[in-house]
């Protein structure tokens, strides 16, 4: 089979799954969580971008994220929330993560682009279990937080309710979690992934990803809040039938693609394409400020996410930006990165690889 129809049948299954599956984020429920604090709070916090969900947050803490839109069928929430005295971090699902296709032949490399074009931005890796991914994500995502990580023992079992629908454990479905001792700056806090991951087909996802990092004293405390958040959280019926829609047109879309019809393509589609690296520059904004007080990113770090780190010759910024098919990453003053062998015109001057 050629990479072509390759690339068209990864396409297809990734809109068969994305269409099935449920926004995954805040999908699990903590077991015997403890009573709500009554010093908290609550307000609704809606998804700022395609309003496809609510969830109540605890008032005055700093909350960002929502949907994010990187193609038709790649969607990824993430809800991120940071306590007022900035000691806890909660997060659930990351922007940053992408589906992930099996190394092929013709793509045997870890952290390689699979580019479908509008229709969704994926990673070639091969299959991490749960706790393997965990293990991974927690390096990557505490490194610009924590001087050192010392492992710690933790319960490997979900630290939610499991789903009832859920597949049971195998070498294809499978889940763990990972902990470590984050110390940093004279304080120590305890730092958390946990992770299930599920292989179908030719490509695998990471169905569940809450993480925290909090001092030892308040984790019963952020469990509580995993806790509210998953009974709280909806998803809008008016968002899946648009989702549906989103899908439909998203295979259309990739079979005109493959046949190299690009230039027929309406101009709707083109906007959209348009809209989707806008999306990209406000994932990438919203990503580097983790990356700025790092002395370095680990490599798996960024294969994991699909990042590339890169630093500004004109400002000496650390930059990441998304993996993308070509050699160079240029950018213009307005911040906007385009991936091109040469340069996409005036105004852009090229990112140096770190």
């Amino acid at each position: 089979m050629n990479a072509s129809k390759s690339a068209l049948r990864a396409s297809i299954a990734l809109a068969v799954v994305c269409a099935a599956i449920a926004i995954p984020i805040l999908s699990l429920r903590p077991a015997n969580a403890a009573p709500s604090p009554a010093d908290i709070t609550w307000v609704k916090f809606e998804d700022p971008f395609e309003q496809a969900f609510t969830v109540d947050v605890p008032q005055g803490w700093t909350i960002r994220g929502g949907l994010f839109r990187l193609g038709y069928s790649d969607y990824r929430p993430m809800i991120d929330l940071v306590s007022p005295d900035g000691s806890i971090n909660i997060r659930s699902g990351d922007v940053a993560v992408p589906t992930y296709f099996l190394l092929t032949p013709t793509h045997p490399r870890d952290g390689e682009a699979a580019d479908l074009g509008a229709q969704a931005q994926g990673i070639y890796a091969k299959y991490r279990t749960g706790k393997d991914y965990a293990g991974l994500y927690a390096l990557a995502h505490f490194k610009t937080v924590c001087k050192t990580l010392t492992p710690e023992q933790v319960d490997q079992s979900s630290p939610g309710k499991k789903d009832p629908n859920a597949a049971p454990e195998s070498p294809q479905n499978s889940s763990g979690a990972i902990g470590y001792r984050c110390d940093s700056s004279g304080k120590s806090r305890d730092a958390y992934v946990y992770a299930r991951t599920v292989l179908s087909s030719n490509l695998w996802q990471v169905k569940a990803l809450i993480s925290y990092i909090a001092p030892a004293d308040q984790v019963p405390q952020v469990r509580n809040i995993i806790a509210h958040l998953s009974e709280t959280f909806q998803v809008n019926p008016k968002w899946v039938a648009y989702q549906k829609q989103m899908d439909d047109e998203g295979y259309q879309y990739q079979v005109q693609r493959q046949q190299q019809r690009r230039a027929a393509l309406a101009q709707q589609v083109q906007q959209f394409e348009a809209k989707m690296q806008s999306m990209r520059n406000q994932v990438n904004a919203f990503e580097r400020h983790q990356a700025a007080q790092a002395a370095q990113v680990e490599s798996w770090g960024n294969t994991l996410t699909g990042l590339t780190p890169t630093v500004d010759p004109l400002s000496n910024e650390t930059r990441l930006v998304w993996t993308g098919p070509n050699n160079g990453y240029w950018i213009n003053g307005q911040g906007t990165v385009v991936n091109s062998n040469l340069s996409p015109g005036p105004g852009f001057h090229e990112l140096q690889p770190q």
